[in-house]
């Protein structure tokens, strides 16, 4: 695990276009999302953001979860265990070790749908989703970081008492909030 270490902003982008590139074929979209985004000058760990393939879905087979795998055979990337000793690789996160750097690596995936929700969520800060979160609030939405999981909780969306905001993209979500948009360099 990581811990509090921090990674020069080159190294770790350098590690997250590496894994960005060979996940693509696995994915309809993919992006670096966290602190490499917001172009800080160090980060402790790489955000990825995918669209997994629908099509090898709907047959049954994860390629996200194959290129992975395959990732991880290789020695490339392991199961990262969190504070508590558990580690998570579930179908909407998977909390990774970059073997090689020591870097953690966090998978998220989400819709087409909900790809703005998303976007703007694990690109963060941590302080601006806080003021993001209390702005839905106010207008009497409730935001959440990953789309409907189909057990009764929304995530990843926009839920209104009418039903669900789909934001397919950061400008949508910045609509909704009623802000201009802004630039993730600025998100603090």
């Amino acid at each position: 695990m990581s811990g509090d270490k921090r990674w020069p902003y080159s190294e770790a982008l350098a590690v997250a276009e590496e894994l960005r590139d060979f996940l693509a074929g696995a994915c309809k979209r993919i992006e670096i999302a966290g602190s490499l985004r917001r172009q800080r000058e160090d980060v402790g760990d790489i955000e990825l953001l995918c669209i997994p393939l629908e099509l090898g879905l709907a047959l049954g087979v994860d390629t996200l979860d194959r290129a992975i795998q395959t990732l991880m055979v290789h020695d490339v990337l392991a199961l990262r265990p969190d504070v508590k000793g558990r580690t998570t690789y579930g179908s909407q996160n998977k909390l990774m070790l970059h073997v090689l750097s020591g870097i953690g690596v966090d998978i998220f995936s989400t819709t087409t749908e909900h790809w703005g929700m998303a976007m703007v969520v694990r690109t963060g800060s941590a302080e601006f989703n806080i003021k993001m979160m209390a702005r839905f609030r106010q207008l009497g939405f409730q935001g959440h970081a990953y789309p409907w999981n189909g057990k009764g909780k929304q995530h990843g969306s926009i839920s209104t008492p009418n039903g669900e905001i789909d934001c397919p993209t950061e400008e949508d979500v910045f609509r909704v909030l009623g802000w201009q948009y802004i630039d993730p360099r600025e998100r603090k």
